[in-house]
């Protein structure tokens, strides 16, 4: 893994159990766009998975919750 799928998925597993690239990368302090990215990589390699839908109040979106 890379530092920054490294850091995406402690803060995952370890921190938030499970969440959406926003809450992620709120986490982090980094933009969304570094987030997306490396949890599509993660999801790839079988250690991110799809743990359902969840409205984001902020934008008014349903989007994907990961776990």
């Amino acid at each position: 893994l890379t530092k920054r799928q490294a850091e995406v998925l402690k803060c995952l597993k370890q921190e938030l159990k499970q969440g959406t690239n926003r809450m992620i990368a709120k986490k982090l302090g980094w933009d969304i766009n570094r987030v997306t990215g490396r949890v599509t990589e993660l999801r790839e390699k079988g250690l991110v998975t799809y743990a359902g839908d969840f409205y984001d109040v902020e934008t008014e979106r349903t989007v994907n919750l990961w776990q």
